[in-house]
Order: structure tokens, then C-alpha cells, then sequence
């Protein structure tokens, strides 16, 4: 089942955060310039405005004092009003320590009662004062100057104004141009950002994003593009590699579970079969001395002289029947337990690799752990007088009890033992298989190869595979033992004859042609 991202309320994408936490700081940057460029302009021009004042202030106190050495006041006044004249001196003004007048240029006549305060001040404090004051409607630099003829004339206070006006424009001005600038600055930034942030962040992450949901969604074939900023781009890489982990799992798990089928119905079907021997041996033996009665009564009493037509022919068909029922039963047996082959061997270390191998996923599902020991590789010193198809029928049964008897975890060990000796003192080959179960009670080791006995609990066993494995061993001249095993499970012991000669390709060839024909039969 599909899943549908859903954004969660309030959140923000990766993408317009990344644009913020590059745009907010530059805008941040900018305003601070802005707020200090414009405190630190503001503060230079207005030392420049009052540095100016002062050589001004310096220039008339010169030329005040030599005009009034010459006791010229139309000079005085002359050379007030060329200095009134100069660029930003809106007037200038003199006054006597009484407060007289000495001479006030017409641009600050109607502030004339300001400025005698300034004078008098300045007679008080005894020294020159400069502020920013607001005269004849405008801001203004105001400095008085305190002039000191020679001993004939009084001292006087020339009081000069200077426009500041002119300054706040300028600010403003420069503040306008600083205030676009940022502002394209910004535009440009967050431009370059959004781009950036675009290739870089939005577009990798939006493509692991829509990954992530198609490998939720059960799509394992989602792969993304491994690009963007390097950590998006090692996010992608991993990403890829786990969900082609993920394919690998889910085809290593599919590929078990067919296994695990196709063991399970193989299992199943040796166990019907098995059961279908029973009843079929058992049939065989009960009805099999019954029908050859009735089929020899019916041909003797047909043959008879004097016989009747009518009847001979009735007794014919009863014999008939006889033998019918006695090919069925036949069949039926043949069927369950397949002819033994003339000749056949196998190499007993590939089947239990075989059956140990087919086994491991419910070995690790359990959490047992399983291992062979073997003294050689397989080859003549393992090969045994029986067709791989059975000896894998022999191991399978014993293995899978041994795995069934182990709920939560435990240990299966097959053991190859070549080079034992079999019965008369023959060459023979022994393996055993070893568990870490709950073993076999002494009272049930009498009956524990009987068909259907089992010690599992109800409807777990069908209780033929011990008996499998007996009549098979047996009937391949071996011999089958039970016991304890070191770890206090059960230890299965299967004793085979070795074979010594002959090819092993061609034994093998044989043996897998038999097993095809086997299986051949058994689908049909």
C-alpha cells in the first residue's frame, strides 16, 4: 500500500530555508553598513562643517583686529559683510560687552537678540562657544569669537552663523543611494541564493525525498541522481546502495522461500509416499493371499468339465477382476517405493553440503547454527552404495528433526567419518548428525523407527521419517544408531557402504539420471 507525503503544518522546506539562512544575514549585514555608514558620515561632515567655522572664526578675528587697530569701524563692517558673503555664512554679528551693537550683517538682523545672548555668554564664560542652534527658520553652527583690540578700543564678540541645513541634505542624499544599493545588493543576493539553493539543496533533496516514498511504497528499484552539495550527493550514494541491498535481501529471501517450498513439498511427498507404502505393503499382504485364492478357484472351477457356458464366463470375469485389483495394489506400491537401482553410488559430502545448504535459512530463522566436519573433500574416501537421491532423503529426514527439535536456538553438526567399518568388517562410511535438543527419552529408543511414532506434539509430525530412513539405510546394507550427543541431544548415527572404484563422474551421471526419473514420476 502506497503512503502520500503530508507536509507537516507550519513547516518550511529545506529549500526556502536554505534561502533564508543566506539572505537573512546578508540583509542584515547591509542594514548594520547602512546604519553605521550613515553615523559615521554624518559625523564627518558635520567635524568638516565646524572645522570650517573655526578658520573662518580665526580669518575674522584677524582681520576684525587689524581694522580696529586702524580705528576704522567702515572697514570692520566692510570686511564682515565679504565674510557674510562666503559660501554657507548666512551673517555675522559683534557686540560690545555692555551688549551694544558693533555691526550685525542683514542676513541675521531679525535673530539680533539671540545673539547678544551669545555674546554675553561668552563675556561670562570668558572663552568661545560653539553649538548647533536653530536661527532664521534653519539648523545652523553658531561659534562666537572673542576679539581683543589694543588697549584704546573695547573688547568685542563676533558671533558667527553657519548654515547646517546643507548637511542634512546631503545625508539624506547619501542615505537614499545607500538604501538602493542595499536594496539591489539584497535583490541580487537572494536571487543567487534561490538559485543556488535550488541546484544545490532543493532539487537533490526533493529527489531523495520522493525516493524514500517509493521504497515505503514497496518500489525497491527507486534509484536518485547523486548530485547537488556533497553531503546531499553522499546522502544520494547511500540511499542507492541500501535500496540495492534491499533488491539483493528481498531476492536472497524470495529465492529461500522457494527453496524452503520446494523442500517442504518434496518433504511432503516422501511422506505420502511413504504413508502410501504402508497402506500399500499393508494392502498387498492382506488382500494379496485372499485374491490369488479367489483367482485360482475361479480358473479351476472354470475348467471344470461340464462347466456352463453362462458361468464359465462369470468366473472368468471374477478372475479378471482379481488380477485387476492385484495390479493396482502393485502399481500403488511401486509407486510409494520405487525400485531399487541396479547400481548406484553418490558422494555423501555434496548431499549434506546439499541439505545443510537448503536447511540455512531455517537454521538462521531458529538461530541454530550449523556446521560440517568432513577430514577430506568430497571424493572416493565419501562416496557411498547408495543413489543421491535416497541418501539426500536419509540426511533431509535426520537434519530437519534435528532443526524441528531446536524451538529457540541450538546448534546442527554433520559429521563425515570415512574409512569405518561395516558389518563383516567392510569398508564403510559414517556420518553422524549431532543436536542440541531435548534428545531422545530412553523408553521411546525402542520404538523410536516405528512408522507413525513421533514424540512432537500433536499434528507435528506424521511420524515416518525415522522409518524412512531406516528402510532406506537398511536396504542399502547399512545401519542406523541413536545416542546421546555431547551437548545432550540426540546424535544419529548412519553407517553406508563404501565405494572404492569406479568413476566418480560416471556414478554421479547415473545418479542424477536416476533422480530426474524420480522426480519425473513423482510430478506426473
Amino acid at each position: 500500500m502506497g503512503l502520500q507525503h503530508q507536509r507537516r503544518p507550519g513547516g518550511m522546506r529545506l529549500a526556502h530555508q536554505f534561502w533564508l539562512s543566506l539572505v537573512l544575514p546578508i540583509a542584515m549585514a547591509i542594514l548594520l553598513y547602512g546604519i553605521f555608514a550613515s553615523a559615521h558620515r554624518k559625523q564627518v561632515l558635520r567635524e568638516e562643517a565646524t572645522a570650517e567655522l573655526r578658520n573662518y572664526a580665526t580669518l575674522l578675528q584677524a582681520f576684525v583686529e587689524s581694522a580696529l587697530q586702524r580705528r576704522d569701524l567702515g572697514l570692520v563692517r566692510r570686511r564682515a559683510e565679504d565674510f557674510a558673503s562666503a559660501e554657507r555664512i548666512l551673517g555675522i554679528a559683534a557686540f560690545t560687552r555692555g551688549g551694544e551693537a558693533v555691526f550685525i550683517t542683514k542676513g541675521v538682523e531679525r535673530e539680533a537678540e539671540r545673539l547678544e545672548q551669545l555674546a554675553r555668554q561668552a563675556f561670562l564664560e570668558g572663552g568661545d562657544i560653539e553649538q548647533a542652534d536653530s536661527l532664521v527658520g534653519q539648523p545652523v553652527l553658531v561659534r562666537t569669537v572673542s576679539i581683543h583690540p589694543s588697549s584704546a578700543n573695547q573688547p568685542l564678540v563676533a558671533v558667527l552663523v553657519r548654515d547646517r541645513h546643507y548637511i542634512e541634505v546631503l545625508e539624506d542624499t547619501l542615505n537614499h543611494g545607500l538604501a538602493v544599493t542595499g536594496v539591489v545588493l539584497l535583490l541580487v543576493s537572494a536571487v543567487v541564493a534561490g538559485l543556488v539553493g535550488r541546484f544545490t539543496v532543493a532539487l537533490p533533496a526533493r529527489a531523495i525525498l520522493a525516493g524514500a516514498e517509493r521504497v515505503a511504497s514497496g518500489d525497491l528499484d527507486a534509484a536518485v541522481p547523486e548530485r547537488g552539495a556533497e553531503e546531499l550527493s553522499r546522502l544520494a550514494s547511500a540511499f542507492n546502495t541500501m535500496t540495492s541491498s534491499l533488491r539483493e535481501a528481498r531476492e536472497r529471501a524470495v529465492r529461500e522461500e522457494a527453496a524452503r517450498v520446494n523442500g517442504e513439498r518434496r518433504l511432503q511427498q516422501a511422506q505420502a509416499l511413504a504413508a502410501a507404502g504402508q497402506v500399500a505393503t499393508s494392502l498387498g499382504h492382506e488382500i494379496g493371499s485372499p485374491l490369488n485364492v479367489i483367482q485360482g478357484r475361479a480358473r479351476r472351477a472354470a475348467d471344470l468339465p461340464g462347466c456352463p457356458e453362462h458361468l464359465r464366463a462369470e468366473l472368468e470375469t471374477i478372475a479378471r477382476q482379481s488380477e485387476r485389483i492385484t495390479r493396482v495394489v502393485a502399481r500403488l506400491v511401486s509407486l510409494a517405493r520405487p525400485p531399487r537401482p541396479q547400481r548406484a553410488d553418490s558422494d555423501l559430502r555434496r548431499v549434506i553440503d546439499d541439505v545443510v545448504a537448503f536447511l540455512g535459512p531455517e537454521c538462521r530463522k531458529r538461530g541454530i547454527e550449523a556446521s560440517v566436519v568432513c577430514p577430506r573433500e568430497g571424493g572416493a574416501g565419501t562416496r557411498v552404495a547408495l543413489d543421491s537421491d535416497r541418501l539426500f532423503q536419509v540426511v533431509f529426514n535426520l537434519c530437519l528433526n534435528a532443526v524441528e527439535a531446536q524451538q529457540s536456538g541450538g546448534e546442527l553438526v554433520v559429521r563425515v567419518l570415512p574409512d569405518c567399518e561395516g558389518p563383516g568388517g567392510s569398508l564403510a562410511v559414517c556420518f553422524e548428525v549431532d543436536d542440541a535438543g531435548p534428545g531422545v527419552p530412553a523408553e521411546d529408543l525402542h520404538q523410536i523407527f516405528e512408522p507413525f511414532f513421533t514424540t512432537k506434539a500433536t499434528g507435528g509430525g506424521s511420524g515416518l521419517g525415522l522409518a524412512i530412513v531406516r528402510g532406506i539405510v537398511q536396504e542399502a546394507g547399512g545401519s542406523v544408531e541413536v545416542a546421546s550427543s555431547s551437548t545432550g541431544g540426540a546424535r544419529f548415527r548412519i553407517t553406508l557402504p563404501a565405494i572404492v572404484s569406479d568413476s566418480p563422474a560416471s556414478v554421479d551421471a547415473r545418479s542424477d539420471e536416476s533422480r530426474r526419473e524420480q522426480i519425473g514420476r513423482t510430478e506426473g
